[in-house]
């Protein structure tokens, strides 16, 4: 797991640096940087799957460089979390706004980092146990793996000839190790608890014997555009909020996301929120900067730039061109 941090404090810089050296996973890779500007180009050019990063920082703010970050990138699979030492709930507003997962307040404590890298790295391999993960010692394989299993809970209920394929696919991965689903996840998926991976493999062959044509990932499709289509106004929303209500991981529906549409995650939810824009252009007298919150823009300047891009002119200029 990639992880970037920000701060321009030398102190918070050595504390954070010395818990990642605690933290006890093998694949966490971390890098430090002082600057807002120094963490926005990091993460345009490589995103990361964690940020930590403070508020006020020279150039940028921390919460300024995170705003131009996911509007940027196509494909948003990084969790934010600040760090500050200000308890403002002003902070706390515009944090809440960006998706920002959490805001944490100085002095930080280890076990609070802790906590938080255990629960991203258990939701980055989602369908293994976090010992199991570790014990693979391969981040892309263990990946797969979890991937794989994940595959196996969706298409579960519709059984089918998909689920027959990635059962055998599963089943080849972990032959040789024997690697089982996590016991929480087996029974909160599959509907029996069940923590041996012999004992697991027999219930799912015996679980279904229907053959059909697999559509697990089209139904998994709708629920996440049913989910768009309810909450594309609310600026916060992202594929991490989605997948933790659907209860797959943020890096396995945006592979399916891409898969179905063609398109990443943040350009449906563009068009989606442009187009209700265009909408509200041609049929209310609303002010641009109400249809930009309406739509789930938090700052109209963003939205203009945005609407523009799409439309080649600003939202009054549309309206106006469509009135005449």
């Amino acid at each position: 797991m990639k992880i970037l941090i920000a701060d321009d404090e030398n102190a918070m810089r050595s504390i954070l640096s010395h818990f990642m050296e605690q933290y006890p996973s093998p694949y966490t890779d971390y890098m430090i940087v002082d600057t807002g500007e120094a963490l926005r180009n990091a993460c345009l050019q490589s995103p990361p799957d964690i940020v930590f990063s403070d508020i006020r920082m020279p150039d940028l703010s921390g919460l300024e460089a995170i705003y131009e970050i996911k509007q940027a990138v196509e494909s948003e699979t990084t969790n934010y979390y600040i760090i500050s030492g200000f308890g403002e709930f002003e902070y706390a507003q515009k944090a809440i706004k960006l998706g920002i997962k959490d805001y944490i307040l100085k002095p930080v404590r280890y076990s609070t980092i802790e906590k938080i890298l255990m629960d991203e790295e258990r939701n980055h391999f989602l369908g293994l146990s976090l010992e199991t993960a570790w014990s693979i010692l391969d981040e892309r394989k263990a990946l797969e793996l979890s991937g794989c299993i994940q595959n196996l809970a969706a298409s579960f209920q519709e059984g089918g000839q998909a689920f027959f394929n990635t059962l055998s696919e599963w089943k080849k991965k972990s032959e040789e190790k024997a690697i089982p689903i996590d016991p929480a996840f087996f029974a909160k998926r599959f509907g029996k608890d069940e923590d041996d991976y012999r004992m697991q493999v027999s219930f799912l062959e015996r679980s279904t014997s229907s053959i059909s044509d697999g559509s697990y990932s089209k139904d998994l499709m709708q629920r996440i555009t049913a989910n768009i289509d309810e909450n594309f106004r609310n600026p916060s929303i992202g594929l991490d909020m989605i997948a933790d209500e659907l209860g797959y991981s943020t890096q396995y529906l945006s592979a399916i996301f891409s898969k179905e549409t063609g398109i990443h995650f943040s350009q449906y939810l563009t068009r989606k929120r442009l187009s209700n824009a265009k909408q509200l252009l041609n049929t209310t007298n609303l002010k641009v900067k109400d249809i930009a919150e309406m739509c789930g823009y938090s700052y109209p300047s963003y939205f203009i730039k945005v609407f523009r891009k799409e439309t080649g002119c600003s939202p009054q200029e549309w309206r106006d061109e469509k009135r005449e």
